[in-house]
């Protein structure tokens, strides 16, 4: 890669997973390519305490896009990043969570190799993962669910419906990403493809950091528990009777700690 870099007189791009929040979950090599990073670009997900662990006065970028505010255009970031790697050795694109899930890392990937630029994928935590293991409960469970699939609440031109057509929650865990703003779609895709109304569903706000909430409910209840409780993203969906495996074990650990309180 060095080679091929200094023979191109460009510099090197890393598309670099910041997990789901939490510095600790950062992957070593994700570690190392921030630590030495020229510049880095850095979208809404990416927490203020993993900015943190770069380098000082190397210079931050901020290419924010939310569902209904694009600060910055998909082609204005890639058009960045290719101008980035003619000026400096090292550049580093971080993305919340991992980048290879619905993290258009895809469009950035083909747009810097059409320009002759090396770049590489650095894999991250999904949020996913994140959220199982910051609240102790499994994505899988031979007595609850068998499949995992992970689901976009929304496509490049609008809600993804079709994604929850006729689908069937029975067995499986259900992850939706960016799903918040499409609850009523996918509550109502998922009740007309005959699941029950007590559906077991959880949203989490804040994944693994200090401000995570969660709650949980079913079909028939999570869109008041949401607006009752003004959840805001980014917030992530889990469907399925391993939420309710969740609420099995919190019931345990509370049983537990009432023994030991005096």
């Amino acid at each position: 890669m060095d080679s091929q870099s200094k023979h191109t007189n460009k510099g090197n791009v890393y598309l670099v997973g910041a997990g789901p929040g939490d510095p600790e979950l950062l992957t070593v090599k994700a570690l190392k390519t921030l630590r030495k990073a020229d510049v880095v670009f850095y979208d809404d997900l990416v927490s203020p305490r993993i900015l943190g662990v770069c380098r000082k006065k190397i210079q931050m970028v901020y290419v924010g896009k939310r569902l209904g505010v694009h600060s910055c255009l998909q082609d204005e970031i890639n058009s960045k990043l290719i101008q980035a790697a003619n000026e400096f050795q090292t550049v580093v694109r971080l993305k919340g969570g991992d980048p290879s899930i619905f993290g258009r890392v895809g469009e950035e990937f083909a747009a810097l190799l059409a320009e002759g630029i090396q770049c590489e994928i650095v894999a991250g935590i999904t949020t996913a993962s994140g959220v199982a293991s910051s609240l102790g409960f499994p994505l899988t469970h031979r007595d609850y669910a068998r499949e995992i699939l992970f689901l976009s609440g929304h496509k490049k031109d609008g809600a993804n419906s079709e994604g929850f057509k006729n689908l069937n929650c029975v067995g499986k865990t259900i992850v939706v990403y960016m799903g918040l703003n499409s609850i009523g779609l996918i509550v109502s895709e998922l009740l007309d493809a005959g699941n029950a109304k007590e559906t077991n569903i959880a949203v989490i706000q804040n994944a693994t950091l200090d401000t995570e909430r969660v709650f949980t409910g079913n079909l028939n209840t999570i869109q008041s528990i949401i607006e009752e409780n003004e959840v805001k993203s980014p917030a992530i969906l889990v469907i399925g009777e391993i939420v309710r495996f969740y609420r099995e074990m919190e019931n345990l650990k509370n049983d537990y700690s009432s023994i030991l309180t005096p």
